[in-house]
């Protein structure tokens, strides 16, 4: 079967925008053609690359982070840059992406937390930051996830709903955990007010830079992958 010549020429009266979908054999049928596009193991690629930079981004930060002054006999930071590197990657390549960069750089945190617990805190606080907005993009998002966040009051919305699980989530864990590791030196009560406040000043940056780093620069429009 040939395409015939005419089904090739563009109809000069529409500057050639019919001349795709005007295809037709040499027995005046049709010709469907397939759409080219990226495969999804380009886009497999592009999620893996930007959640491994951005993981590597988040280990090599570790120390910088073991500097900022820590709540005495706690060992909390009110500012931790490495979860900051996971929102990140989660706003611009969705639940996948947010999700290997955040377990591989709490597997890469490790090698620097003299505690062992540490990670798997940082990973349990991050966690609700990450999947409670997609969800949110999931269930009310008309436009694509990261489109859908970009918006300021849908993400303060979504932000604030992650907070609030981040709270009920830690504080139950710091109660059971911090008399375990820390025996005779915290009260509960003392223990609740730390973790209020130190998670609502951690969610505060986890949720505000990001933001910023990624919607009020050009690195969505330029990397974004959903």
């Amino acid at each position: 079967m040939r395409i015939s010549r005419n089904a090739i020429m563009p109809d000069a009266t529409t500057q050639g925008s019919s001349g795709i979908s005007a295809l037709t054999d040499d027995d005046n049928k049709p010709i469907e053609l397939e759409a080219v596009g990226i495969s999804d193991d380009d886009e497999n690629v592009k999620e893996i690359m930007i959640a491994g930079v951005l993981a590597s981004l988040s280990i090599a930060v570790a120390p910088i982070a073991s500097m900022v002054p820590r709540v005495p006999g706690w060992g909390m930071a009110f500012f931790d840059p490495v979860s900051l590197l996971w929102i990140i990657a989660f706003l611009i390549g969705g639940f996948k992406v947010g999700s290997i960069s955040m377990t591989a750089g709490t597997f890469g945190l490790f090698f620097y937390d003299p505690t062992g617990v540490g990670p798997i805190f940082k990973f349990l606080a991050t966690a609700p930051m990450i999947v409670v907005p997609w969800l949110a993009a999931r269930r009310f998002g008309k436009t694509s996830g990261g489109k859908y966040l970009a918006e300021p009051k849908t993400y303060a919305g979504s932000m604030f709903a992650a907070f609030m699980v981040r709270l009920g989530l830690m504080i139950p864990i710091n109660l059971i955990v911090v008399p375990i590791l820390i025996p005779g030196v915290f009260t509960v009560e003392a223990i609740i007010i730390y973790a209020l406040i130190l998670n609502t000043i951690q969610s505060f940056w986890d949720a505000s830079i990001p933001y910023i780093v990624t919607y009020e620069t050009p690195v969505y429009d330029n990397f974004g992958l959903w």
